[in-house]
Parts: structure tokens; C-alpha cells; sequence
């Protein structure tokens, strides 16, 4: 990882950092599923792992603390980081054994029913609200085992904290709260099997300062907004992850496709 980080790729991943912590601080989310996946398509995703995994957990920290009052929100939600945390664990086990593709259509499906529930009258998130410590498990442990599988956590939980009407600065803090534990977990278990050590924390402090820079200065923008505009970025961000998602799949298969056909 010295040499990438010393080569012209590293100018090239410094840009997608600061894309990623604008839109993270505008939106209140939204680092880790823009900077992986893309860094994923300039190196291999293990690399791409360890090259966001500190910028990923310096991002959420700011997050959280962001706004005041975040002991409030995290004492009245903090389970669900432990969900995510369980559920991470159980993901993990599926991306190192079966193929994590399929889940990611499946992923893609359950956003686009979420946005079109108003449109498809037989579909009700209200149970949400009414049954919030019932449906919390489901929604963190659904988290939790997305992130594991395919590095994406968040459509569950803003299905589940939007249907609860927190309000953004809430939503901001809990949602990094649960990245947090996600990618911790992700983090502990690279360090067991000797991916991670001292060096490569180093070499991506650099990554971490340009990603808070980048954070505070999307923030700045998130504040001249109207709760409105607020859903309104929320949704087209939603959006935004369906295509980012299924192209994932796409391009995967293209990619396998010439070693499929010659297996025949």
C-alpha cells in the first residue's frame, strides 16, 4: 500500500475522498458507500478497504459528535449499533463464503419499494412507528449483515429512523453510531487475519485530514437547508445508491462474463 499511496492512483483516490466527505456532510451519510466501491474499481477491494477504513472511522466520529445533544440520541438508540455489530459479523462469514452480488440486487429491490411505498398503496412502513423496539433488531441485524456482505448499510437504517421522524441532526448522529460499529468490526477482523497493522494506519492519515476538511465543508452546506430539501437529497440520494448498486452487479458479471463462457 506504500507504493499506491506514493503513486499518481493517490491523487486520483484524494479526489474521491473529497467527493465522498462533501456529500457525507451535506447529507448526513453516504462516505463509505461512495469511497469504497469506487476506490474498489482503481485497486482490489481489500485495498480499498484499508485505504477508507480510517477516513471511514474519523468521518462518523465527527458526525456523531456534530450538533450537541448526541448523548441523547445515542442513549435512546444505542442498541442498534449493536445489532449492526452482530450482523456484521454474520455478513462477513457470507462474503468470505458464497458470492455477495445477488444480495446486492436484492438490496437495490428493497430501496426502490421503500421510495415508490407512496405510489404501491399496499405497502405500510407505519409498523415501524408503532412497534419501534420490535422492528429495531430486524432493521439493525439487516444492516449489520449488508455491511458485512457488501460494504452497504445504510437504506435499513434510514428506512427505519425515517419512519421513526428523527430529525436530521438525530438521524446523522445514529447512522454514523452504527457505521462506526460496522466498520470497527470490519477493522478487527482484518487485524486478526494480519491485514492491518501500524504502517498502513500511517500512511492514510494524510486520506483521514482530507476527508474531515471535506466533511466540515459539506456540513457548512447542510445547514442552509430546509427540512424539505433535507428528504428531498435524502430520496435522490437513495437513488443514487439503487444505480450505484446494480451497476456494482453489472460490471461484476461483465467482468466474469469472458471466464463463464469459457468454462462452456
Amino acid at each position: 500500500m506504500d507504493a499506491l499511496l506514493h503513486s499518481h492512483l493517490a491523487f486520483a483516490i484524494g479526489g474521491v475522498i473529497v467527493i465522498a466527505g462533501l456529500a457525507h456532510g451535506i447529507v448526513g451519510f453516504g462516505f463509505p458507500m461512495i469511497s469504497t466501491p469506487v476506490v474498489a474499481m482503481m485497486v482490489d477491494m481489500k485495498t480499498a478497504i484499508l485505504v477508507t477504513v480510517l477516513p471511514n472511522i474519523l468521518v462518523n466520529l465527527i458526525s456523531i459528535l456534530r450538533g450537541g445533544k448526541w448523548y441523547e440520541s445515542l442513549g435512546k438508540y444505542w442498541p442498534m449499533a449493536i445489532y449492526v455489530l452482530i450482523g456484521t459479523l454474520l455478513g462477513t462469514r457470507i462474503l468470505i463464503s458464497a458470492d455477495p452480488e445477488p444480495l446486492k440486487l436484492l438490496l437495490a429491490v428493497s430501496i426502490v419499494l421503500f421510495l415508490l411505498q407512496e405510489r404501491i398503496r399496499r405497502l405500510d412502513f407505519s409498523w415501524i412507528s408503532r412497534y419501534p423496539k420490535a422492528s429495531g433488531p430486524l432493521f439493525g441485524l439487516m444492516a449489520g449483515f449488508l455491511s458485512g456482505a457488501v460494504n452497504v448499510s445504510v437504506p435499513p437504517l434510514v428506512v427505519y429512523f425515517m419512519a421513526l421522524g428523527l430529525a436530521p441532526i438525530a438521524m446523522t448522529q445514529m447512522l454514523n453510531l452504527c457505521f462506526i460499529a460496522g466498520k470497527t468490526t470490519q477493522l478487527a477482523s482484518l487485524s486478526a487475519s494480519g491485514h492491518v497493522d501500524v504502517a498502513s494506519f500511517v500512511l492514510t492519515v494524510p486520506l483521514a485530514l482530507l476527508a474531515a476538511g471535506a466533511l466540515g465543508l459539506g456540513m457548512r452546506m447542510q445547514r442552509n437547508l430546509t427540512q424539505e430539501a433535507y428528504k428531498f437529497l435524502l430520496r435522490k440520494a437513495l437513488w443514487i445508491m439503487v444505480a450505484i448498486l446494480v451497476g456494482q452487479v453489472v460490471f461484476h458479471y461483465l467482468r466474469a462474463w469472458p471466464r463463464l463462457t469459457s468454462l462452456t
